[in-house]
């Protein structure tokens, strides 16, 4: 695992880690995304995570808790917990291993008790697997980010100890932003001019600060920032001015582990810390539109630049705006290459806009792999409307509730603003990502949305398909050579989870009974650094386990825990390491079933 509040590993890429979450997303699309669970388990629990082999949990968070629900911590495979607790203790440092300052459980609502959420960043890491549960009363609303691992992933961090940026992060005490580091760059400019280049080099260099200062009462809304890299005659940011810091509703302060913004003797002093790398040029301009004379003060801090170019991503910031569209998701963004996901900006003005989940998919998965609970718990608070709040990770930079004379419908009449960055888990994608976010609990409102989201990316892929197995082809299943010991056809009518607009299909596969044997072939490309197997399977059948075998030998447990009896059909990834596809063009795999396992199709993608 990393420690991804060290800010100089945000715009490194790699593709040893897969990011995923669980939720309790409501499985019949209906907006009940509370008491929604993996599955129940033997003893009558309900299972939050469920997974095998090597990952780390980044981050906890849950609304409507009580000390009514109880946790339980299962660590690799054992039978008896590890760690005991109650929901609510746990957020206020119960557990000494997952406590400190970045354990909270705080007010980010209006409504009392239930708009108290609990947020935890400490890592939990685990060798070879984790099962989470919840007994007692269950009816509350929780997502858990985590990241898998390959087996051969190196573990970067072993202990907690080790983990000083998080805490340095999360600690009330630290000084806020006084901009005392040596600057390298000053410049007062006046935007008397449409376009106004304000910073350009032909030197390479690390632009690890970026800070805006201005007059208050300055009017900067007309103005956009464009930056520029390594004589690319295309902007990778380019949004307003005060969107990137923000802003865009008005003045907020905000004291976050990025962005900090606050006033000082009457002037307005915004800084951005996100790591901008460029190894032959930079230039930023300044678009004021209209030409409205205004005066800031620009100051950039900038570092060597010591990144290996071919693993590291050029900063982005990319703007939407506009109306959304019935039962149609918000697009935040969709993006090619290969890349992280390092934070997002939102506001939105509507009705009942603040029910809508994020839908996230990660390299071209018809299911998303990040599936939330609402608008709100995105940006870590809970019940609408939120106070506002600023925390190192996610923020409300305005409260509605209060701008609308304190009532549900004033509050609808403004608009509300929200950031996230994921510094405890930036989301990585090896071959395209698409991010997008409901607006209404069903996305059957009209609504006004912008959305900012800042990643770092390559626009090469690093993987690519090289092989595809139809379990409904007989010559696809001679072809690869497809053998089961024992399986069902079957015939799956249903629609993709997570899709409301999703068409009802109809395909066919199989089903595999526990002890049986599934084996085929599939075919790599050359110079290969791994492979990931995708299959579509049936999600009515849960959990479903499979020992994975590449030519013999162990890969790993394809594990699939979610149950769904609505939206049947989803896919799932399986990474093999390098070490077991290297200079192969064609390897054999075997899968031992544990329990039952469904496939209708499969995926494979050769990593490069």
């Amino acid at each position: 695992m990393r420690d991804y509040f060290d800010l100089k590993l945000l715009p490194k890429i790699d593709n040893d880690r897969h990011v995923m979450q669980s939720s309790s997303f409501d499985r019949r699309e209906e907006n009940a995304d509370f008491g929604q669970f993996l599955y129940k388990d033997s003893d009558g629990s309900m299972v939050m995570l469920d997974e095998k082999g090597r990952g780390c949990v980044k981050s906890i968070w849950a609304a409507v808790t009580t000390d009514e629900c109880e946790l339980k911590f299962y660590f690799d495979g054992s039978d008896t917990p590890k760690y005991t607790c109650p929901l609510k203790s746990f957020f206020e440092g119960a557990i000494a291993d997952i406590s400190g300052p970045a354990n909270t459980f705080e007010d980010r609502g209006h409504g009392g008790d239930d708009c108290r959420c609990g947020n935890c960043f400490v890592p939990i890491p685990y060798e070879n697997g984790l099962k989470i549960t919840a007994s007692g009363k269950t009816d509350f609303y929780y997502h858990i980010m985590y990241e898998r691992y390959a087996s051969d992933a190196p573990s970067e961090l072993t202990s907690r100890a080790e983990m000083k940026y998080l805490d340095a992060a999360f600690d009330t005490k630290a000084v806020k932003c006084e901009n005392k580091n040596e600057v390298s760059f000053e410049k007062e400019v006046t935007l008397s001019e449409k376009y106004n280049n304000v910073f350009s080099t032909d030197k390479p260099g690390v632009i690890t600060e970026f800070t805006v200062e201005y007059d208050e009462g300055t009017d900067l809304s007309n103005v956009k920032i464009d930056m520029f890299f390594d004589k690319n005659s295309i902007s990778t940011v380019a949004c307003p001015l005060l969107a990137f810091f923000a802003q865009s509703l008005g003045y907020s302060e905000i004291h976050s582990s990025v962005i900090d913004v606050e006033k000082r003797d009457g002037r307005i002093v915004m800084t951005s810390r996100f790591p901008i790398p460029y190894w032959r040029s930079a230039g930023i301009t300044l678009v004021d539109l209209p030409r409205d004379s205004a005066k800031l003060t620009l100051r950039l801090k900038i570092e060597e630049n010591t990144y290996d170019k071919s693993s590291t991503g050029h900063f982005y910031a990319d703007y939407r705006e506009g109306a959304t569209e019935l039962y149609d998701d918000w697009l935040i963004g969709e993006f090619s290459g290969r890349g992280n996901v390092v934070g997002l900006y939102q506001t939105c003005v509507g009705d009942q806009w603040c029910e809508g989940n994020e839908h996230f998919y990660i390299d071209g998965a018809m299911t998303p792999q990040i599936n939330g609970t609402g608008t709100e718990d995105l940006y870590l608070g809970c019940y609408w409307p939120n106070r506002k709040y600023d925390s190192p990770t996610a923020g409300c930079v305005n409260d509605v509730f209060l701008l609308g004379g304190s009532t549900i419908q004033g509050s609808f009449a403004h608009t509300a603003g929200y950031y996230r960055f994921f510094r405890d888990m930036p989301i990585s994608f090896s071959n395209g990502i698409k991010l997008a976010i409901q607006h209404g609990a069903v996305g059957q409102t009209y609504s006004d949305y912008t959305s900012l989201c800042f990643s770092y990316r390559l626009c090469d892929a690093a993987s690519e398909m090289s092989d595809f197995l139809l379990c409904a082809s007989e010559s696809s299943l001679s072809l690869h050579s497809y053998a089961s010991d024992e399986k069902t056809e079957y015939t799956l009518t249903s629609k993709v989870e997570a899709d409301r607009k999703a068409p009802i299909i109809t395909k066919k596969g199989f089903l595999h009974k526990d002890e049986s044997c599934v084996s085929f072939k599939a075919a790599l490309l050359s110079g290969n650094k791994g492979a990931v197997l995708r299959r579509v399977y049936d999600k009515s059948h849960s959990p479903q386990s499979a020992e994975v075998y590449v030519d013999g030998k162990p890969a790993g447990v394809w594990h699939d825990a979610g149950f769904n009896d609505f939206a049947l059909f989803a896919d799932s990834d399986f990474y093999i390491p390098a070490y077991l596809t290297k200079d192969k063009s064609l390897i054999n795999i075997e899968l031992r079933v544990r329990g039952e396992f469904t496939d209708f199709e499969y995926k494979i993608f050769t990593l490069k």
